[in-house]
């Protein structure tokens, strides 16, 4: 016995009822879920839909669908740090590389040469403001256009909200943020290191590229990538 497309649909509902947004969780709950009610109504025909529901929701424990929906993030936190890595080893290869030495080189004697305290430690503090403000600001004001990127085909998507979401890199940029304040309090020792000048330019460029991937080169492969992780988004483009 064969649970019904309407049977399937309330199985969809019941998920999002117990707080999984994400349509490919949902997908895979309710594959669980119909599978458990079918090998039911296999030892015993006439079991209800409702109880034989009930039955295997109470499979998942005190937490229900919770304890599931953690592991999957912390999976799909893991498959997006895979994406980035991919794209940051694409942009670490020549010519790219050759230009990230280049600016790592450049910010470093640039900083070595200034001499005045005060003016060195506001270029630090600038350049820290500049990438760790500017990002945080870029995450505000496309608010409300990633909102709308987030739901692809009418269904929201886990990896899909991580992409959009910059996968915490604004949060990464705003520790920066506190790095970078933080020379007020060790001026005197920072400011005059040498190796503090090629720690901070090697930081800062990394950081710049890590942004920019994650803010612009990632969001602009979401299709591709969301093809990539779920066979089943590929097919619902196809619809």
């Amino acid at each position: 016995m064969k649970l019904t497309q309407d049977q399937i649909q309330e199985l969809y509902k019941f998920t999002r009822v117990h707080y999984v947004e994400h349509y490919d969780l949902q997908t895979e709950l309710v594959d669980y879920l119909a599978n458990g009610i079918e090998q039911q109504w296999g030892l015993n025909p006439n079991f209800s839909f409702r109880a034989a529901k009930e039955r295997e929701f109470k499979k998942f424990g005190v937490f229900g669908f919770m304890d599931l929906v953690s592991k999957r993030q912390k999976a799909m936190r893991s498959r997006y740090r895979t994406i980035l890595l991919r794209f940051a080893k694409e942009w670490f290869q020549l010519p790219k590389l050759i230009l990230t030495v280049l600016a790592i080189t450049i910010l470093f004697f640039s900083l070595k040469s200034i001499m005045n305290q005060d003016i060195k430690q506001g270029v630090i503090v600038g350049l820290t403001l500049l990438l760790a403000g500017g990002s945080l600001v870029y995450f505000f004001i496309t608010r409300k256009d990633r909102e709308l990127d987030m739901v692809r085909g009418g269904k929201k998507w886990m990896l899909g909200e991580m992409i959009f979401d910059f996968g915490g890199v604004t949060q990464l940029c705003n520790f920066f943020l506190q790095i970078g304040i933080s020379t007020i309090h060790f001026k005197g020792f920072i400011i005059n290191n040498p190796w503090f000048d090629i720690f901070f330019a090697i930081i800062w460029v990394f950081l710049s590229i890590i942004t920019l991937i994650a803010l612009v080169f990632i969001p602009s492969k979401a299709e591709e990538l969301l093809a990539e992780t779920y066979p089943e988004y590929k097919f619902q483009e196809k619809l």
